[in-house]
């Protein structure tokens, strides 16, 4: 089956939860049900962001036909379509819910006029940048609830979009790309995007930030030491530690919410962590904070 202009949701059957449009994007939230496992080839000339909203129940993965590579990969919690490329995508059975944003063809074809070489088209199955998630969050709680000035908020937000999807993928090119014996700097932004934006429901592994870098675990992990001093997990501990801290400024905010915003799968493991990085519980640097 070919879909050639996204999104066709009641195509592959969904349903449209939420639409709301702009000058510069449509932004659908979409949930599916499939019964038995499907495939479908897609192709469009607008540029296409798509990210999950549900637990993962029907996986997915994919491959651009323009590519060499031509091996299935998983597709991420968020995946981008360059335009006027073909992706084969397969999935299994199973529900899934996500919000797509088409992005104005006329309005941003310049933007994604780049060389699309296979680790750029491999990366775009699996999109691990903080800002383009934040953004897109946004998206879902405009779409959802539109408020005030919604259609031009909407136009900002996606061109904030796209501006970080051209500069995300801009990262991919040979000059940005590690050097020998560290990580270049944009790859140290990267990976530190992504553990300021965990929380317990995305817990950043070694092996995910490896994974998205195109490294081995290994491999990356010495890379990490060389350009740090510092191995990933103590450099993650730290940042989780520093957020915290933030977090705790308010008082309102409970002790559990903190730690499930800081990546901490309970309460107890967050205190102990805490304690022996500060020599105080979270409680009490809470109180020497307020007085």
């Amino acid at each position: 089956m070919i879909v050639d202009a996204l999104p066709k949701p009641s195509g592959l059957d969904g349903i449209v939860e939420h639409q709301i449009r702009s000058a510069a994007s449509t932004v659908q939230i979409n949930r599916y049900s499939w019964r038995e496992p499907r495939e479908a080839v897609f192709k469009t000339d607008a540029p296409i962001i798509d990210i999950l909203l549900s637990r993962r129940q029907a996986e997915l993965d994919g491959e651009f036909l323009e590519a060499g590579w031509r091996a299935r990969r998983p597709v991420g919690e968020i995946m981008f379509m360059p335009p006027d490329f073909t992706l084969h995508s397969r999935w299994n059975r199973g529900d899934r819910r996500s919000m797509c944003c088409v992005l104005d063809k006329g309005a941003f074809s310049d933007f994604f006029e780049i060389n699309w070489e296979d680790r750029k088209l491999a990366a775009s199955l699996d999109i691990c940048n903080g800002f383009v998630r934040g953004v897109m969050m946004r998206l879902v709680s405009e779409a959802m609830e539109p408020s005030f000035a919604s259609a031009i908020y909407i136009e900002a937000l996606s061109t904030a979009l796209a501006v970080e999807l051209r500069r995300h993928f801009d990262m991919l090119d040979p000059e940005n790309l590690p050097k020998e014996g560290g990580l270049s700097l944009s790859q140290l932004r990267r990976i530190r995007e992504s553990l300021e934006e965990e929380s317990a429901s995305h817990p950043v592994t070694v092996a995910g930030l490896a994974k998205r870098e195109g490294l081995s675990v290994r491999h990356f992990s010495r890379l990490f030491r060389a350009s740090t001093g510092s191995a990933v997990s103590d450099y993650a501990a730290g940042i989780r530690i520093e957020r915290a801290k933030k977090l705790l400024a308010d008082e309102h905010r409970l002790i559990k919410e903190v730690a499930y915003r800081c990546g901490f799968q309970s309460s107890s493991s967050f205190s102990s962590a805490f304690r022996r990085a500060t020599s105080l519980t979270p409680q009490q640097f809470r109180s020497t904070r307020l007085d």
